[in-house]
This record gives C-alpha cells, structure tokens and sequence, in this order.
C-alpha cells in the first residue's frame, strides 16, 4: 500500500508543477503576443541602424578615429551579455552562456583580458561562478529595467571605448526571427565601422581626422551603442518568451505523459493489491473448512 501511496504523491506533485507551467505558458504567452506586434518595426528599425552606419562610414571611411580604424594594441574586451533573470526558457540563456565563454577563451588565449556588462541575472550568476570580471550587471526585466538605464549602460561602455580603456566591444545575445526560431548572435560594435588604415600610435588618433570628422564618429558611435543595444534588447525580449513559451508546452505535455504512466501503474498495483487480498480472503475461508 505504501508504493501505491507513493505514486499518488508523484501523481498530485506533478499535476502541481503541471498548474505551474501552465501558467507560466500563459504569462509568456500574453508578454509574447504584447511585444510581437512590434517585430516588423523592430526588424525595420535594426536593418536602418546598419544601414545609417554604412553611410556614416562611407562619409569617414578613411579617418583614423578609433571608431573607425580601432587601436592598433588590443589588450581588453568588453562584452555585453543579454540573458534572463530566470530559468525555464529553454536554451535562451545557455546558449548565450555558451557563446560568452568561448569568446572569452579565445580572447584570454591571446592574453586579452575581458569584462563583462550582464544585463540579466542568468548571465550575471554565470560569470560569478566562472570567476569572470562583471563591470556592470542589472536585471532585465521590463518592469525594472529602464530605457534610461539601458543609456547610462551604453554611455559609460561608450566613454570607456573612447578613452582607450576597453579597445574592442562585442555584444551577445538572442535574436528572434519566429516563435519556433531563435538564434545567438555574437557581434562585433566597437570599432564601430569598416576598419580603415591603421596609424602606429593610436594615443594620436584624433589628431589624424579633421574635426568634422571626429565629431561626425563620436555623435554616430553613441548614438549607434545605444540603439543597437535596445534593437539586441527588445529582441532578447521576444526570444526569452517565445523560448519559454515554447519549453512550458513541452513540459506540460511531457508531465502529462508521466502522469498518465503513473496512474497506469497504481491502478495496475491497486488491481494487484485488491486481488492479494481476495485470495487471503478465500484462502483463510477454506482453511476454516478443513
């Protein structure tokens, strides 16, 4: 009796964690529907981003700005990381974790050193356990992260570029293309443009273009950080709850096959139990006879 005890508590935990991912299914679900109306846009909006800086480029391609030409020395990578602030969303988060890692080793392999800025938890707690040094970390969420905040991000990874603190700038995350398609991207920001000709002192870069120039690099570059990361942003949105949205209905669907299975099997060891106990019923009857 006790193992058939014992499956009726793993039948009532799972339909538990069932309500839950169920309602987890639906949140995601009503944020998805919320946000997709705005990929068109946002699909528009990233290709007009790459499109203003290829012109800007075309403008400055010679300047020897470090936006433009970059630093001659690399010796620190900065990389921003998009993640969530929790799990169950599938590979939303360990792939972009995956991707982190290896070009942290690539780097570090080259005796670069690299910091990071994690916006969400998942990837902050990541680079902990790695021992990887965080410049900057915050939640992702909607709720608590701000367009305002996203700017002093982009603003102080900006000002560190420009004084030759960082010399390279990589972001990494999910960028989404359907609710059934989801792909990490690793992309390089920083230099901002094609690299033109290189100069052996990069301390003198701005000495090289005329001022027009180096204005025209400094406003676009900016502007260029912020708006890629808040294109890189609303996609890492889309992708968490199409992911999650998407890893709920399997296991939902999963954890009904368990349940199933394991009803299959107490009504099997009930049948069981039950007939045990006619035979010792009938087999103490006969006995008394004798």
């Amino acid at each position: 009796m006790s193992s058939i005890r014992d499956l009726g508590q793993k039948i009532n935990s799972l339909k538990n964690m069932q309500k839950v991912m169920r309602a987890m299914n639906m949140i995601s679900s009503v944020k998805l529907r919320k946000i997709y109306a705005t990929q068109t846009a946002l699909s528009l909006f990233d290709k007009s981003i790459d499109i203003m800086a290829s012109e800007i480029n075309n403008a400055i391609q010679d300047s020897s700005h470090p936006l433009v030409a970059g630093y001659k020395d690399v010796k620190k990578v900065h990389i921003i990381m998009l993640t969530a602030d929790k799990g169950l969303c599938g590979t939303h988060n360990s792939s972009v974790q995956k991707a982190a890692a290896l070009l942290i080793k690539e780097n570090e392999k080259n005796g670069i050193e690299v910091d990071l800025s994690c916006i969400g938890n998942k990837g902050a707690h990541f680079c902990k356990r790695k021992e990887y040094q965080i410049f900057q970390q915050t939640e992702i969420s909607e709720k608590i992260f701000t367009m305002e905040q996203l700017r002093i991000i982009s603003d102080r990874i900006f000002d560190r570029f420009i004084s030759n603190k960082i010399q390279k700038l990589y972001v990494i995350g999910n960028m989404f293309h359907s609710t059934i398609h989801q792909e990490t991207v690793t992309k390089q920001l920083f230099p901002l443009f094609i690299p033109g000709p290189q100069v052996s002192d990069s301390v003198n870069h701005f000495n090289q273009t005329e001022p027009e120039g180096d204005q025209l690099a400094l406003t676009s570059g900016k502007l260029y950080l912020y708006y890629k990361l808040r294109s890189v942003l609303r996609n890492s949105y889309l992708s968490e709850h199409s992911s999650r949205m998407t890893a709920m209905e399997n296991a939902s669907s999963n954890s009904e096959d368990l349940i199933e299975k394991y009803i299959t099997i107490q009504n099997h060891a009930r049948q069981s139990a039950i007939t045990n106990e006619l035979i010792e019923i009938v087999s103490g009857k006969e006995a008394l006879k004798g």
